[in-house]
Parts: structure tokens; sequence; C-alpha cells
């Protein structure tokens, strides 16, 4: 486990089912412990337990995970995208009603008290 994956930041998994395999499972960033076949202490060990020992269960639930990720990653892209034109436009809305306010009105209307316009839009 010590190897030169780890200075690399690389994700290291392990699987495993018997008494033997705990301190790997327990060092490893991902244990994939057997429920069926897999000792008590291989299951303490590890991160997930597989509870059909299928490999291919692992495939599954990496998939997911990456399909989960991309997706709150691209939400989040869009709310800040949205958040940033937002704040764009309402302080340039502030902008124009301080400009608009000060030709018809010849009032005193500063940009200390855009802010107020701000939280109104």
């Amino acid at each position: 486990m010590d190897s030169k994956l780890y200075e690399n930041r690389e994700i290291v998994a392990v699987t495993g089912d018997g008494t033997n395999d705990g301190p790997a499972l327990k060092k490893a960033d991902v244990g994939f412990a057997m429920g069926i076949a897999g000792t008590d202490v291989a299951k303490e060990a590890s991160d997930i337990i597989l509870t059909d020992d299928n490999f291919t269960s692992i495939v599954k639930a990496v998939m997911w995970g990456r399909n989960v990720y991309d997706s709150i990653s691209k939400f989040l892209q869009f709310q800040l995208t949205v958040n940033v034109v937002a704040i764009i436009v309402a302080f340039t809305g502030a902008c124009i009603v301080n400009v608009s306010f000060m030709i018809s009105l010849n009032a005193s209307f500063t940009l200390r008290n855009t802010h107020y316009v701000i939280l109104i839009t």
C-alpha cells in the first residue's frame, strides 16, 4: 500500500474476504469486503460490503458514482453561471436606475444606496 501510487494521488481500492485482508482493507482508500463469504474482520475493516459477492457490482458502483459526480459538477457549473449573470444584471440594473433617478428627480441617489435596489430586484 505504500507504493508510488500514493504519491501521485491515485485512488487505491482493495477487495478481500479473509482475516488477513483486514489491514489492507483498512489502509486502502476504498475497501470492498465480500458479504457472504467474508469474515467479520474483513467486513469491519472495509468501507463497502458486497452483499452478493459479485465483482460486477464494483463496476456498476463505479459507473453510478461517476455518473453522480458528473451530474453534480454540471449542476454546480450551471448554478454558478446563473448566479453570476444574475448579480451582473442586478448591478447593471441598479446603476441604470441610479442614473435615471438622478436625471429625472435630480436626487442624490448615490452608489451606496444601490444595494437596496439590488435587494428589491
